[in-house]
């Protein structure tokens, strides 16, 4: 099951890619379904977007299963997967199906740093004591239908791959016993950043200027629940740039798992459903090499990215719009 948020004509959906690479808006798909099956108390508001679904829990998942075997009997009966109140809830691709990042606006965005032992090792750090977190906005976050954007302020980008979670239930202080009963599913990350701007020549390490760009996190290109996941160590990775593999290896490097994760971050902090969580690279970021200009990501660059039982995600990278021009005779502000 491949959970997705996306666009058709301006339109915002929440839906599912299908094996046959077909888009089913489940919303729309759900009232067709409860009109030929009424369930007493049934709420298809669920699937407005990834946060609802997710805050259904397990039901969600169930009667998402029951809608796919009403799409295909209606299929095989040689009906039109078509709402009684005449509204479309399946698409094709070359319709202009755009995917954005399955990520709801006013998630929480956690990112681990430092977080497996081939990337301490190469930073030649001692490994952290605990889980090693810096937050994102929304305003980083593009995608699978949208380019990573690299600008001019930051002279040496990297990329990197990562697991990320998607949050299925509120918590706070959650033990680490029980944490996985928080996990709804899986996605891909791709965490771009500026190292020059990360570790400057002076001061300390700066988050913000380093990680928190606009368009500088691709995620995507849908989620997988859990229970299609299942155990996720180890999950092969990989990272190409242009073809070239950077980086290669397997969940199993992780340092700190999804339980220590979770029951770190909820010890002060009230998980939602729907926050992400993406749990750090593996040996290969080309950031540390400073100076190779073969491994600095820059314009035209083609990233694709891969986790085991998830998927792929393919993001461009493109360079910043210059600044409109001032109009003639616009005075600066002081």
């Amino acid at each position: 099951m491949k959970l997705v948020h996306f666009q058709l004509a301006d339109q915002f959906h929440f839906g599912m890619l299908t094996d046959s690479n077909e888009y089913i808006d489940l919303d729309t798909a759900c009232r067709d379904y409860l009109g030929v099956n009424p369930v007493k108390g049934a709420d298809p508001s669920r699937f407005r977007d990834m946060r609802a679904f997710f805050a259904g829990g397990a039901d969600s998942v169930e009667l998402t299963r029951k809608i796919i075997d009403y799409i295909d009997r209606r299929r095989k009966m040689g009906w039109t997967p078509r709402a009684a109140t005449g509204a479309r809830y399946l698409f094709k691709p070359e319709e202009g199906v755009q995917l954005l990042a399955p990520v709801t606006a006013g998630a929480k965005i956690y990112c681990l740093a430092s977080n497996s032992r081939s990337h301490v090792a190469e930073q030649k750090k001692a490994a952290p004591r605990q889980p090693y977190a810096f937050t994102r906005f929304s305003n980083s976050l593009v995608g699978p239908s949208e380019p990573l954007v690299v600008h001019g302020a930051g002279q040496f980008p990297d990329i990197e791959v990562e697991l990320a979670i998607v949050l299925g239930r509120r918590g706070k202080h959650i033990p680490a016993a029980r944490a996985m009963e928080y996990v709804a599913g899986y996605t891909i990350g791709l965490d771009m950043g500026y190292r020059d701007l990360q570790y400057p020549a002076e001061g300390p390490v700066d988050w913000v200027m380093g990680k928190g760009f606009d368009a500088s996190m691709a995620v995507g290109p849908w989620i997988v629940p859990k229970e299609e996941v299942g155990e996720p160590y180890p999950l092969a990775m990989e990272l190409k740039v242009g073809g070239t593999v950077r980086q290669t290896g397997t969940t199993e490097d992780y340092l700190f798992r999804i339980p220590e994760v979770l029951a770190h971050l909820s010890r002060g902090i009230t998980l939602e459903p729907g926050d992400l969580i993406s749990l750090g690279t593996i040996a290969g970021a080309p950031g540390f090499e400073f100076g190779n200009e073969s491994r600095r990501l820059k314009a035209g660059d083609r990233i694709e990215a891969s986790i085991d039982r998830i998927g792929r995600l393919v993001i461009p990278v493109a360079a910043e719009a210059p600044p409109p021009p001032e109009a003639p005779g616009t005075a600066r502000s002081p």
